[in-house]
């Protein structure tokens, strides 16, 4: 608490120290100039008017004080003295604009900003901007370049977020077609993936190969790895910060074509100009790819759609309101005997009020919903499955600009009710029993305070500090174990009754985070972190990725929150004028109170889980080098990454360590891991691009003996994770065509022929046994172990 007060007391210090200056508010929106829509993240660039002698001669120049983002929706701010500036505004993709002013008075600078047109600088995607590559004091950032994920080649020719992600380094997946992704060596849940602030539990359609999300409807995707801004929390490993396209002033129509997918977007500004509207939507038919499998696929069928809807309205100059809502659900059956069902259903109500000339402040209500089933079809074992997540929250954010100080504070509440697990029979012969887990019930509270102080034109500082707390409010029978003995129901030796709604379970603490930049000189500069996270979900898995059957869970009694402590270096070069981007970083992090599993663990309908669940303990570090080239008809980019993540479960009791209590590899532990990037501009309008992929396989358990047993064989496995698969590596090439030849010119149509897997590299995506005849035998399976091409077309207008 003494550290609380300090920092107050040091920002009320600061406030009241500029508070005599005689300054300025200057205010405005960064926009596209055809379409009108925001321009999330741009970046602006403040520059003092100076007078400059050359040979006697006075000549104009300018003097950089400081450079700044704007936000989701292109806003910025900033307070200046009085003066003479130049404001330079770039964003990725599009022609820098400058503008100067004489500050007298509070000024509102609006700046509508050009695609290129030659699209010879264009780049697919990229960690960062050229000049916040140096300059910005965040570190280990990703921010997509969404305009240009169609043109990549990925697989069946649709625009993936997460697919483009993993081209960058310290960002993996544990397979070919597998749900979410790692980053850094963590875990899938580890990651806290927002779409307009709201989470989103299931990031996957047809169980991982497409992303949840429709890239026709984002606006911006921004991916922090460390150094996670002080008002978001609750994940260990990373935040995905996706934000809807809003506030457009001229209407756009859209519509595409896949082999499995189609999507349809439709953007309209209201006539008064104070506000816009969109939805956008996408349909799949994957049945006519799956009547081509081989007979044994023969019945299954698989189908998916989602819905992204955004209206935003300016009521004054200062006040703003923004509506999100999306649904997705999917729908998949194997040929044999089950089928499975999931979806999301998100809302999200923004208010957005600037107070003062220093003071703005957001209002947020946020509903998130998950919920996903399994039918079992087979005769007499009919049954239906079903498990729901709700996520309920309120939060207000206030930003208080000064000088060289950007404040940030605020708070919020998050109910949440999870129906784990209930399974019914599906008609009156089946044999299935009933069962229901009892909900799950809790509260966190959560508030932040946070600054970034830019001390000169080279240091700035990024320093705040979060405090979270968790109730566990479900009522229902808690069992009590003996402590001399590992947790069986056997060594049960009390139980007692909860009353729902009261807190039985609390968990808390603060999570400070710091950043800082050093800048060298102009073109490179020193950066680092610290950031400390508690995470009180979690996902309960015992499959290597994402799948239907997974289920989260509250921390309570026997589950502790995980907590994490990263820290990271780097340093960054550009050269050529920005041509070339340069940076190599390290990190490394700490993990407590992971959840491993006991050899054989039933995870589903477990009514006491905590028997089946042992503490670990984790460590990922490694070192991530990238080279991007960003100009000409050629260019591309190289990302390298050396890490390792381990775990280690040193329990008192021997029967629950794992490998005899040392550090294994875990499931997400790939120690290289090398993708590179390349395109090349033909000339009107065509682009060719490729990119390649290595990566080292991933750990794996295979068996160290067997035996027979009436006439059974049996797998003896002894070590975790202790072999590997086969490295992992394939190539994919694309060519694209954008009509567009004019800046202004509203029809026109995108085009992408692509190859995915070009020379069919049967990469596995798991290694298994199986009894054959009296001996064990191995299969490998993999995903997609051919050469898969695609034609998609959009057509806007």
């Amino acid at each position: 608490m003494t550290l609380l007060k300090r920092l107050f007391l040091f920002l009320t210090f600061v406030c009241c120290s500029q508070a005599s200056a005689q300054s300025f508010v200057v205010s405005g929106k960064v926009s596209e100039y055809i379409l009108g829509t925001p321009i999330a993240f741009a970046t602006v660039k403040v520059n003092k008017s100076i007078k400059k002698f050359v040979n006697g001669t006075a000549m104009n120049d300018k003097l950089e004080l400081r450079s700044f983002i704007t936000d989701e929706n292109g806003l910025y701010k900033t307070v200046l003295p009085k003066g003479e500036y130049i404001f330079d505004i770039s964003a990725v993709g599009h022609i820098k604009r400058s503008k100067y002013i004489n500050l007298k008075k509070d000024e509102v600078l609006d700046f509508e900003i050009s695609e290129e047109n030659n699209q010879l600088e264009d780049v697919e995607i990229k960690a960062q901007k050229a000049t916040d590559n140096v300059k910005s004091v965040e570190s280990s950032v990703i921010k997509l370049n969404i305009q240009n994920i169609k043109k990549l080649p990925i697989v069946f020719g649709e625009g993936d977020i997460i697919r483009a992600l993993t081209l960058q380094p310290g960002v993996t997946t544990v397979g070919e077609g597998a749900g979410g992704f790692n980053v850094r060596g963590g875990k899938v849940d580890q990651n806290l993936v927002l779409l307009d602030d709201a989470p989103i539990f299931n990031t996957s359609h047809l169980l991982g190969l497409f992303t949840s999300i429709n890239t026709e409807a984002v606006q911006s995707a921004t991916l922090y790895k460390a150094g996670m801004p002080a008002h978001y929390g609750g994940r260990l490993s990373s935040l995905l910060n996706i934000s809807t396209k809003a506030g457009t002033t001229d209407k756009k129509r859209g519509v595409g074509v896949g082999p499995i997918s189609s999507n349809v977007l439709f953007q309209q500004p209201f006539a008064s100009g104070k506000g816009s509207f969109l939805i956008a939507g996408r349909a799949a038919y994957p049945n006519l790819l799956l009547s081509a499998f081989p007979k044994r696929f023969k019945g299954s069928k698989a189908a998916f759609y989602d819905l992204n809807s955004t209206l935003q309205y300016r009521f004054t100059k200062n006040h703003s309101l923004k509506l999100t809502a999306y649904k997705s659900t999917d729908k998949f059956k194997f040929p044999e005997d089950t089928s499975y069902n999931w979806g999301s259903d998100v809302a999200t109500a923004h208010w957005s009020s600037i107070i003062t000339k220093q003071l703005s402040v957001n209002f947020k209500g946020i509903l998130s919903h998950y919920n996903y089933g399994v039918n079992g079809l087979r005769p007499g074992l009919e049954f239906a499955l079903q498990s729901k997540i709700r996520h309920h929250e309120v939060r207000t954010d206030l930003l208080y600009e000064l000088k060289n100080h950007k404040i940030e504070a605020g708070g919020g509440l998050v109910m949440y009710r999870f129906s784990p697990s209930s399974i019914t029979p599906s008609n009156e012969k089946s044999v299935v029993v009933a069962q229901k887990l009892l909900d799950e019930n809790g509260k966190e509270l959560f508030a932040y305070l946070s600054d970034e102080w830019n001390i000169s034109k080279r240091i700035s500082l990024q320093y705040g500090v979060r405090y979270a707390q968790f109730l566990n409010t479900s009522g229902g029978k808690n069992l009590l174990y003996k402590d001399n003995e590992p947790r069986t129901l056997e060594s049960v030796v009390d139980t007692v009754f909860l009353t729902k709604g009261k807190s039985n379970t609390q968990y808390g603490g603060f999570e400070p985070r710091a950043s800082f930049k050093i800048e060298l000189n102009d073109k490179q500069s020193i950066k680092g972190s610290f950031n400390r996270s508690r995470q009180f979900l979690h996902l309960i898995s015992n499959t290597t990725a994402i799948s239907p059957i997974d289920f989260w869970k509250l921390s309570d009694r026997y589950i502790k929150p995980q907590v994490a402590n990263q820290y990271s270096l780097g340093y960054y070069r550009n050269f050529q004028s920005n041509a070339f981007e340069a940076s190599i970083e390290g990190f490394y992090k700490q993990m407590s109170d992971l959840n491993e599993y006991k050899d054989g663990a039933s995870l589903i309908l477990n009514q006491h889980l905590e028997t089946e669940l042992i503490n670990a303990k984790g460590r990922a570090y490694g070192v991530e080098f990238s080279l991007q080239k960003n100009q000409g008809r050629f260019t591309g980019n190289v990302a390298y990454t050396w890490s390792r993540s381990l775990v280690v479960v040193n329990s008192m009791f021997a029967i629950q360590q794992i490998n005899k209590g040392v550090f294994y590899p875990s499931l997400y532990d790939k120690p290289h891991n090398l993708n590179l990037l390349a395109q090349y501009f033909l000339g009107q309008g065509w682009s060719f691009a490729s990119t390649f992929t290595y990566q080292t396989g991933r750990p794996i358990t295979y068996p160290d003996g067997q035996y027979s047993y009436n006439e059974s064989l049996i797998f003896n496995y002894s070590k975790r994770n202790a072999d590997r698969l086969p490295d992992f590596h394939r190539l994919d090439v694309s060519l694209s065509r954008d009509s567009r030849k004019a800046k202004n010119q509203k029809k026109y149509n995108i085009l992408n022929i692509s190859f995915y897997n070009l020379y069919a590299r049967k990469n596995p995506y798991s290694i298994f046994f199986k009894q054959y005849l009296e001996t064990g035998r191995s299969y490998r399976l993999a995903v997609l172990g051919t050469i898969v091409p695609s034609l998609t077309l959009t057509q806007y207008w």
